[in-house]
This record gives C-alpha cells, structure tokens and sequence, in this order.
C-alpha cells in the first residue's frame, strides 16, 4: 500500500513536471495495472489537451491541500473517470477539491446505483452529501442516462449525460472497413462477488461461448486489461479449447485499440474493454455485471446489446454476434453514427469549460 509520504511525492514530482495552465484530475485508481483507470487519464488529457494534467491523489490530505490552495497549484480540478460519485472514499476528495481549487466540475464521472450496491459490504449511500458538492460544482456531466437519472431523483437539475470520456478516443481512428470475418475478441474477469448474479455461472457460460465460436470455425481473441482478471480468462481459454491467443494489455490504450478493431464483434464484461472495442467501432455486447456497463451502452444507443451477467446464456449471444458477423459493415456503421453526437458534445463542453475557466479569476 502505498504511503502518504509516497503519495505526496508522486503528486509534487508530477506538479513540478507540469507546465501551467495546470488541471487537477481528482481521485481516479492510477497505477494499478488497470487499463480502464489508465486510459481515462489519457482521454482528459485528450479532452482538455490545453492544460497540462496533475493527479491529486483520492484523499490527499493537508500535505498535499493546503500547499495546493497557498501556492495556487492548479485554477481547475476534474473529478476522475470511472464510478466515483456516491462512493464514500470519494467524498472526502470531492468536498477538498471545492476548498482548493476555485473552479471544480465533473466531466464523464459515472454514479454508482444503490438498487446495486445496498446491502453490499462496507458500502453506504451517500447521495445526500454527495447533492451539496455537486450543487457548487461549476458543470456536472454524467457519463450516462442511469447516473443522470439518480441525480435527478436527489433533486439535482443542472446535471447532463455527455458521455465516458473514452469516446474521445474515437476521434481521429483509421478505420477498418471491413473486420476479419468469423472472428470475436472476448474479455472476462473478476469482480470480487459484486456482480449481478454469479461468477461461477458467468465462467461457465462464457466457456460454452466461446466452444461454440471454435467449433463453428471462428477466430478466438481473448483481452486481459487487468492483471487479476488473467487466470480467468487462461481457465475459460483453455477449458474452451481457445486458448491460442491470449491478448494482455495494461497501459497502452493504441495497442488495445490495433489489436480490438480486426475482430468482426467482441463480447465483454469489464467496462472499459468494451468500450474501447466500441471506440473502435466494432459490434460489441456488454455482459453488464455492474449498473456502470448499462450507463455507457444507453449512452451510446447500444440498450439491446447489453446483457446482464445474471441473464447471460451463451446460446443468445452467440445469435446475436452471428448475425452481426454477417452484417459487420451496417452494425459498425451504426456505432459510429450513435458515438458522433456524444463526442461532438465533449468536445463543445470542454471547450466551455475551458472559457469559463479562463474567465473565472
């Protein structure tokens, strides 16, 4: 675990490393071998490409606010990617942020679901507190229509779906008009028993999935973006008989990227894979063993291609990714027609943001 001296030396290295403007990005689980947490760092540099970005670490305590406010370390702060608000770690981050930086917005942050996570251990629901932060932030855009939702059940009006911050990452790709025919890329992984339904079932019948795609002749890619997630995926690889090409990528986002867009479809369960291989415009079926995975693929148009963990059976995904194998072209052009608006509207919104920034004294 690391340190609070370790951390402050990391962020201060990082802070003397960065040219003015500065931007704070807020909590987010860097350094963790966790490719969705690395590549959404990545996509607000993208986004917010004027500013250089610093990581204030979650919590980062009286060492790292009070020299960050006396010495006016950075005139903005971004709450980090990923699933953050009504998460109790987050809270103490979020309300120093409001104190040390004078400008604070959200940006693509998801909402984690208390239909979900009650009952769960070590798990509270702090909405309320969470209402009062999110009322003096300077902008509040959700990463989907299920996080937009509950804010709106609190009471919060000025609250906007503008996407995960990923879909910038689909600016600028060169796209491969056709993917390799008969051939699926496939990603599995563990999620501690916070899953909707259960993780033995979840491994058996993504193994009967993917026996199926062998023993009709496809070509069988396997995505590990976790470290913890790759005994899982070599069991079901190997119990499936698909064990050939096993793809494990923990940092660079492009080279996920070049290895996703080839496959004519992909059917994942970790967020951020799917979304990539969506960013790449490749027909993807969510296996939503979280809220979070439903809240990106409403965000993008893509509702019927999620499927919940606890519901998945093998044989109805196999049909679905059969008749996209024969309709690859349509299907991805249709992602890219659904994921345009949203990244249009990243692109206006931070550029906003950034004229209020600038204005704001």
């Amino acid at each position: 675990m690391i340190t609070a001296a370790q951390k402050a030396r990391k962020y201060y290295t990082g802070v003397l490393a960065a040219k003015r403007p500065r931007l704070a990005y807020v909590g987010g689980w860097l350094g963790h071998g966790n490719l969705g947490d690395e590549v959404l760092f990545q996509a607000y540099r993208r986004i917010f490409d004027r500013y250089s970005l610093v990581h204030y670490p979650n919590v980062g305590g009286r060492v790292l606010s009070v020299p960050s406010r006396l010495l006016k370390i950075a005139k903005a702060a971004v709450l980090a990617g990923g699933t953050l608000i009504n998460r109790e770690g987050y809270l103490a981050s979020a309300r120093e942020s409001l104190s040390v930086f004078p400008n604070f917005f959200v940006f693509g942050t998801g909402v984690a679901n208390p239909l979900f996570w009650r009952g769960k251990q070590g798990w509270r629901d702090t909405l309320p507190e969470w209402k009062h932060i999110l009322n003096r932030c300077e902008y509040v855009g959700v990463r989907g229509p299920l996080s937009a939702q509950l804010l709106s059940d609190i009471g919060l009006s000025r609250v906007e779906v503008i996407g995960d911050p990923v879909i910038m990452l689909a600016d600028g790709l060169n796209h491969q008009e056709s993917g390799m025919h008969n051939s699926v890329g496939f990603n599995i992984g563990h999620a501690g028993g916070n899953i909707w339904g259960d993780e033995h079932l979840l491994e058996r019948e993504f193994t009967r999935l993917a026996k199926s795609a062998r023993l009709a002749g496809w070509y069988v890619r396997w995505f590990v973006v976790w470290p913890e997630d790759a005994d899982i995926t070599k069991r079901v690889a190997q119990a499936s008989g698909t064990a050939v090409d096993i793809c494990e990528v923990y940092k660079d986002y492009s080279a996920y990227m070049d290895l996703v867009r080839p496959m004519s479809t992909f059917v994942g369960m970790k967020l951020h894979a799917v979304a990539l291989a969506t960013c790449a415009y490749v027909p993807s079926v969510m296996l939503e063993y979280r809220p979070k995975c439903r809240d990106y693929m409403q965000s993008i148009g893509q509702d019927s291609a999620t499927v919940r963990t606890d519901e998945f059976k093998a044989e109805d995904v196999w049909e679905i990714i059969s008749t996209w194998n024969d309709n690859r072209q349509d299907e991805s052009n249709m992602l890219r027609r659904n994921i345009k608006p949203v990244l249009e509207r990243q692109k206006e919104r931070a550029q906003q943001l950034i004229r209020i920034i600038t204005e704001n004294k």
